[in-house]
């Protein structure tokens, strides 16, 4: 069940072409899930994905599946160093700016939020994360993967790449393919 949830909804990061991707992984029993999520975690590590779990609900497990390489070259970036840092994060630190996200993500929730920021985690451009939050959600170029306020031609492309990516992950995974075979070596 977690195998053919983050094929279907991480397909673009499996295969390379996304940082990172939030699943919502509802389960039944909380250990039998986390036994489920370090088995599966063991595997993609293999082939340079991670699967951390940054909120727990009552009933479900918000994930981030992402791929670290990836993430450290998006938060160099000299804009999105400076974003996260005054936002409090250490971009220096992976690891440490993973943390930080899911103590901001555990903090919002409590005030029912959720912090802007995660789109850099998520392979948003800085420009629309800023411009996100600039207009409070509002007067976006075009709505997709994300709100999108630069390059819209740009990120209409990349919309469409993610939807065919997804759309042939879906049918490889119901012709039996495993993550495994899925998930690009990086």
């Amino acid at each position: 069940m977690l195998e053919k949830l983050i094929i279907e909804q991480c397909a673009p990061t499996l295969a390379n072409l996304k940082t990172g991707e939030i699943v919502n992984y509802r389960f039944n029993n909380l250990e039998q899930a986390k036994r489920e999520i370090r088995i599966l975690s063991h595997t993609l590590e293999l082939r340079g994905v991670n699967i951390e779990i940054l909120v727990k609900r009552e009933k479900s497990l918000l994930l981030y599946v992402y791929r670290k390489n990836r993430l450290a070259c998006d938060l160099s970036c000299p804009i999105a160093r400076s974003f996260l840092e005054k936002k409090g994060y250490k971009p220096d630190s992976i690891d440490e700016t993973i943390q930080n996200l899911r103590i901001r993500m555990n903090v919002d929730k409590i005030k029912n939020k959720f912090p802007h920021e995660i789109g850099l985690f998520l392979s948003y451009p800085v420009q629309d994360v800023m411009g996100f939050i600039k207009n409070q959600g509002k007067n976006c170029r075009h709505c997709g993967y994300w709100k999108v306020y630069e390059e819209e031609e740009k990120a209409i492309l990349m919309f469409a790449k993610f939807d065919k990516c997804k759309a042939a992950y879906k049918k490889m995974c119901r012709q039996g393919a495993s993550i495994k075979k899925l998930t690009v070596a990086c």
